[in-house]
């Protein structure tokens, strides 16, 4: 085989290891170049190790000989498939790596705003405990989990690990069927049934075309008064300002979320500045554990090393 050239433009969100390839390459690597870097600096590659940054027609002109793009991610939408596909060029994505990461990141975020805890916590560190004539201080009201209705939209491996953990606390999990869809699948509740039914209503569907900005404010004023709603999968899948708007007005009881339409997001983000104390968000993070950063590398490195010898895996 001949040397092939490999760049990952964008290492940095890797953990700190060097791959190991099974075959001939020339290997350059970048911590993290900006979109117009990557036009500029990427040129006549065979392979390319990607996260974030889009790949597009001007990213092939540069790169005819392109033969694998290698994603450092599961989603894909970054990324013009039709293009490429058009171009004999394989996509590889990463699979199986963080579900019960995930899935365990949802939880928290369901047990802490079930629990009003940003509350709590506040309160204590604040003093309102100390200055208290009695031995507890309740900042805010606490419910429990256990005979609450969970319901997933998304029955992948993140969806189904959730209603794992979510059953062996005693909730009653239904899985959602797409907004919109005709018919009902076995084992589904009808979408309009499920966020009616929801305590808490939990995302974890792909962002596509259908999905954008699927939880708007018809849906909110659907759900139940106080109902937390979650979502660890695509900040596109929420409408912003409904989302704010129905937490403010004292529908929606919590939000929580490891994912906005913008990443990073900037500081005057609609969901960052709600004016409510049940919201948490995290910084897009719930893949993160270093049993899953290790997980994912090794995938990545299977992904190139198995698709350049001939064998098709993980392709889009």
């Amino acid at each position: 085989m001949k040397t092939l050239k490999i760049t990952c433009v964008e290492k940095g969100v890797l953990i700190n290891k060097a791959f190991q390839f099974d075959f001939p390459n020339e290997y350059t690597e970048y911590e993290q170049l900006t979109q117009q870097e990557f036009y500029d600096k990427v040129h006549d590659q065979d392979v390319l190790i990607i996260s974030d940054l889009k790949v597009d027609a001007r990213v092939l002109e540069n790169n005819p000989n392109l033969k694998l793009l290698a994603l450092c991610s599961t989603g894909y939408d970054h990324v013009d498939v039709a293009l490429l596909k058009a171009k004999n060029v394989k996509i590889a994505n990463i699979r199986g790596y963080a579900g019960d990461a995930v899935a365990e990141h949802a939880f928290i975020l369901m047990m802490n705003l079930i629990k009003n805890f940003a509350s709590q916590v506040n309160a204590v560190q604040q003093g309102q405990w100390s200055e208290g004539s009695v031995s507890f201080y309740l900042a805010a009201p606490i419910r429990e989990l256990k005979n609450k209705t969970l319901a997933i939209l998304g029955k992948g491996e993140i969806g189904a690990s959730l209603a794992e953990k979510a059953k062996a606390f005693g909730m009653n999990v239904i899985f959602s069927e797409r907004k919109n869809a005709v018919t009902c699948r076995d084992g589904y509740v009808p979408f309009d049934q499920a966020i009616q039914q929801a305590d808490v209503f939990s995302l974890h569907c792909e962002l596509n075309a259908e999905t954008r900005g699927m939880i708007d404010a018809d849906v909110l004023s659907k759900m139940k008064k106080d109902s937390i709603l979650v979502n660890v999968g695509r900040g596109g899948l929420v409408n912003n300002q409904a989302v704010v708007e129905a937490l403010e007005s004292g529908h929606l009881g919590g939000f929580g979320a490891d994912v906005l339409d913008q990443e990073p997001p900037p500081k005057d983000h609609p969901l960052l500045n709600v004016k409510h104390p049940n919201v948490m968000i995290t910084a897009h993070i719930a893949w993160a554990t270093d049993e899953a950063q290790e997980r994912l590398f090794s995938i990545l490195e299977s992904n190139v090393n198995q698709n350049i010898q001939g064998h098709d895996q993980n392709l889009v």
